[in-house]
């Protein structure tokens, strides 16, 4: 079934019916137009009618319907759409959380919707979204293809792509410094005296992933490492196939004495991993993750609040003039966090 189809009951149960506007008319005595006009908040009816009103609607239950009103008016609602890959991912949450923030002080309501990285789930998902007149959409994109939302921004709805550029859509967008972070976090263990490098990264059909690990290549070349020495190890998707690449790693290739983890679910992995052997391997993460100093890891200070409210912030501006040519690519940098701050602090931000 598709995620945009809903099958109605066959039979409605009475006692689980909600209460209507007539409802409250009738208990309240007075026409369904003057009890519409109260629960709208109109100064056009009494105070004692009000007070009627007011209280048959607590009687019964009755809550307003506000998207059904604003849709009637032919508006967008108050809902914002966020498309991620997986909510159980520390990162993904973090950016919901940074994202939601910065919406709900400008009186803005989130919708999350996990993709799990399946373009065609994405395209549903979005799909449904747009049917419920969400004002607009943040998208960490995992499909190939987008160009069908340029008539859906024709239409007035807006959106920003985080941390992956929208395939064939011009559209607004904020990325991480890539490669800036991958050489800060080469140059943090050259720093530490590590001479046998990995990297560890995921799926290579994932933009990030391909990105930082050609960043890795290119920060090679600069930098004085026998080639012989680095071990490039991709299409690592979960913590449990980390610590798994992790083990065979090392078991193959003992002088390996650093790993960079492009990833915080990676990083997981290979942290435990690490810390089950006793390993003396020095580990860096790409980003950064509640755990990380208690798994003794690195990391960058990619903070995913900080990349959901520079993403809001960004589509706040967009609801200014959704159909603007004029598009916004942000980069985000990062650099190296120091590993004794609280690991849990950027959940506070």
């Amino acid at each position: 079934m598709k995620v945009n189809e809903i099958n109605p009951p066959a039979k409605i149960d009475n006692h689980l019916a909600h209460p209507t506007l007539a409802d409250v008319a009738a208990i309240s005595g007075v026409s369904i137009k003057t009890a519409s006009r109260v629960m709208n908040g109109s100064e056009q009816v009494s105070q004692d009618t009000a007070e009627k009103v007011k209280k048959a609607a607590n009687l019964v239950g009755y809550r307003s319907n506000r998207i059904a009103r604003e849709l009637r008016v032919g508006s967008l609602s108050n809902l914002v759409g966020m498309v991620i890959s997986d909510l159980a991912n520390p990162f993904y949450a973090g950016l919901a959380a940074g994202a939601e923030e910065r919406l709900s002080e400008e009186g803005l309501d989130l919708i999350l919707a996990t993709a799990r990285d399946d373009g065609e789930r994405e395209k549903n998902l979005i799909e449904s979204l747009l049917e419920r007149r969400v004002r607009g959409l943040i998208i960490v994109p995992s499909g190939e293809d987008y160009s069908h939302l340029h008539q859906e921004r024709k239409r007035g709805f807006s959106f920003v792509f985080v941390d992956r550029p929208a395939p064939y859509l011009d559209a607004d967008s904020v990325t991480v410094d890539n490669r800036g972070g991958i050489t800060a976090c080469l140059d943090h263990l050259l720093a530490q005296g590590c001479t046998s490098i990995a990297i560890i990264a995921d799926t290579t059909s994932i933009w990030t992933a391909s990105e930082r690990i050609e960043a890795f290549k290119q920060a090679l070349l600069s930098r004085k490492i026998d080639k012989k020495s680095v071990h490039i190890i991709s299409n690592i998707h979960t913590s449990q196939d980390a610590g798994d690449a992790t083990r065979k790693l090392l078991k193959e290739n003992p002088q390996v004495d650093g790993i960079i983890a492009t990833n915080d679910l990676i990083a997981m992995g290979v942290g435990q991993t690490i810390s089950t052997l006793s390993s003396q391997v020095k580990v860096v993460s790409f980003d950064l993750f509640p755990t990380a100093n208690l798994l003794n890891i690195a990391t960058l200070d990619h903070d995913p609040q900080r990349l959901g409210r520079i993403s809001a912030e960004l589509l706040l501006k967009r609801f200014e003039n959704p159909t603007d040519r004029n598009f916004t690519a942000q980069v985000m940098k990062v650099s190296m966090r120091p590993l004794d701050k609280d690991p849990e602090s950027y959940l506070s931000q």
